[in-house]
């Protein structure tokens, strides 16, 4: 049995589909499955929180392979780690972990630090292992496109950095093949998209694709910080969002890899596939 975490999320219902679409049965460990993208006679769907070590141990019932996949906060260092423990107790054979391309002993940002630190517990586990770490997602940019709709332009605090964003269907699918096919333990997989682009660029292939210009704002780090103090109340997840950004700024996701396409078959997505895919986000028209 397989099981996944983070289901009702971009990677983790990327991951779903992609069993379902290959007819692999599988659990998933959701605390509202009302919020399950996905239903059919193939899923077993445990309601429970990861945070909770009674529903994990449930979830984690005869359970050979896990993903795990959680969003940024405080505690996700903690609970993924408790998450590893109780599936080394549980007997999981494999587990897959969503980490960061920025993970390393030496990440000057906490999220990428967290990350690496438990690589390293899930190392010491036993358990055999899988870690996937992605480039930047091109989902992100739906955090802009109201800015985009509104005003033709979203700010970053990026400079002319350049990423090789990757879509999160290719990481979910990619974990879907690591959970369900032989030969992954022991790999670090770095996944990106098939293009280095910086945000110029972004801006650019985005709105020829929404059919009018759209404008990249270089955003002073401190404005960017101010922006985000309206709506992320926790000092910690602050600080951390503003270090991780500055390591990028700094040149931390200026590489591509091969990765998607040897794992997959196929190249990876461009983001002119993503924007048309959420073209109706970025403009009201669906253009």
């Amino acid at each position: 049995m397989i099981l996944l975490t983070g289901a009702t999320g971009r990677v983790g219902s990327a991951a779903a589909r992609a069993l379902l679409n290959a007819g692999v049965p599988f659990r998933v460990l959701v605390r509202d499955e009302t919020k399950l993208p996905l239903t059919d006679p193939l899923i077993d769907v445990i309601t429970g929180d990861i945070g909770d070590p009674q529903s994990v141990r449930r979830a984690l019932e005869g359970v050979e392979r896990a993903l795990l996949v959680m969003g940024n906060h405080p505690d996700q260092a903690a609970l993924e780690r408790q998450f590893a423990t109780l599936a080394e107790q549980a007997g999981v054979a494999h587990l897959v972990k969503i980490s960061s391309m920025e993970a390393a002993e030496d990440a000057s940002a906490v999220l990428p630090l967290n990350h690496y630190e438990t690589e390293q517990h899930i190392v010491a586990s036993g358990m055999s292992w899988t870690f996937l770490r992605p480039n930047f997602y091109m989902q992100n940019m739906l955090m802009y496109a109201e800015a985009i709709k509104r005003g033709g332009s979203f700010a970053l605090p990026l400079g002319a950095a350049f990423t090789a964003m990757v879509d999160t269907q290719d990481v979910g699918q990619v974990a879907a093949a690591v959970l369900s096919e032989d030969g992954h333990a022991g790999y670090i997989y770095e996944l990106t998209g098939p293009d280095l682009m910086n945000f110029y660029e972004v801006a650019e292939r985005l709105g020829g694709v929404i059919g009018y210009n759209v404008r990249y704002d270089e955003q002073p780090p401190e404005d960017f910080r101010a922006t985000l103090e309206r709506f992320i109340a926790s000092r910690w997840q602050l600080d951390a969002v503003c270090e991780l950004f500055a390591e990028i700024a700094a040149g931390s996701l200026a590489y591509r890899t091969e990765t998607v396409q040897d794992l997959l078959g196929r190249a990876p997505i461009p983001i002119e596939s993503f924007a048309q895919r959420f073209a109706a986000v970025f403009d009201g028209d669906g253009a």
